[in-house]
């Protein structure tokens, strides 16, 4: 199959593929079971799961094993946690988490052990930890946490040892320390730390050593 789009619930219903060589896009004010999806195993192209205001988990993606290209969750204003996820393992490119509302945590994306390209949480206002990226271990590209004003520590983070691009941390309000990110030995881009007013010190930074490039 090609790119396929489901936007409504009876789209979903009829969805019966194990795999999509194009992108998968989830989008539809009415859609709030994922379950018929649990015959898919990978998706070639992207995955966007956007602008789902009744969907409440995303227990029908519990086989997805790979997303080849950019995954991106965003505007879902009834998730909690990403727990149908749990098996996933890969993401090619970019991994984008933003603007869901009632997300609390990370959990179900605790299989993925690396991110292709950039990893991006901006805007989630009830975020407190990044714990459900703890197999996490290196970033291809920029990684940024952007505007999560409840994210209390990066613990989550603290199997990273690399950032092959820029690591910007920025309008954190709760956020107290940067220990989680103390195995990170390399930064391939530019370092910003700024408007993180609860911050008390840079101690978690003290093992990055160098400029990849």
């Amino acid at each position: 199959m090609k790119d396929v789009t489901l936007k409504t619930q009876e789209e979903v219903n009829a969805f019966a593929e194990t795999s999509i060589e194009g992108s998968l896009i989830i989008q539809g004010s009415g859609i709030d079971d994922l379950s018929p999806l649990s015959t898919l195993t990978s998706v070639g192209g992207d995955l966007k799961i956007l602008f789902n205001p009744s969907l409440a988990n995303f227990d029908g993606l519990n086989n997805l094993i790979s997303v080849g290209g950019n995954f991106e969750i965003g505007y879902n204003d009834s998730i909690t946690n990403l727990e149908g996820l749990r098996n996933l393992a890969s993401v090619g490119e970019n991994l984008l988490i933003w603007d869901c509302d009632t997300l609390t945590n990370l959990a179900g994306l605790s299989n993925i052990s690396s991110v292709g390209g950039d990893l991006y949480i901006k805007n989630n206002p009830v975020l407190i930890n990044l714990d459900g990226l703890n197999s996490l271990t290196s970033v291809g590209g920029n990684l940024w946490l952007f505007r999560n004003p409840t994210l209390a520590n990066l613990d989550g983070l603290s199997k990273v040892t690399s950032v092959d691009g820029e690591l910007s941390i920025r309008c954190n309000d709760t956020l107290t320390n940067l220990d989680g990110l103390g195995n990170i030995s390399s930064v391939g881009g530019g370092l910003e730390i700024g408007y993180n007013p609860a911050l008390i010190n840079l101690s978690g930074l003290s093992n990055i050593t160098g400029n990849k490039n």
